[in-house]
């Protein structure tokens, strides 16, 4: 989930092929933005054949949004 709801949010992921992305038209390795006063949900899975994947995750924002994205790492393997 990104919180945009106190200002502007952005994610990027980078450094994989096989992430999966929902919730968003971007590519890997795009800048996604989103407009301040807004909470955006983006679901991510290991789009692998097998085994675990890794990848970049870089954010601006509020710190929550930093802790969620470590904890769904670990989600997803």
């Amino acid at each position: 989930m990104i919180d945009a709801s106190r200002g502007v949010g952005r994610v990027i992921f980078d450094e994989t092929s096989y992430l999966g992305l929902i919730g968003t038209t971007a590519k890997l390795g795009s800048v996604i933005t989103f407009t301040s006063g807004n909470e955006n949900k983006i679901k991510i899975y290991n789009g692998a054949e097998n085994g675990p994947l890794t990848f970049l995750i870089s954010f601006s924002g509020s710190v929550t949004t930093g802790a969620f994205a470590l904890a769904s790492l670990f989600l997803i393997s």
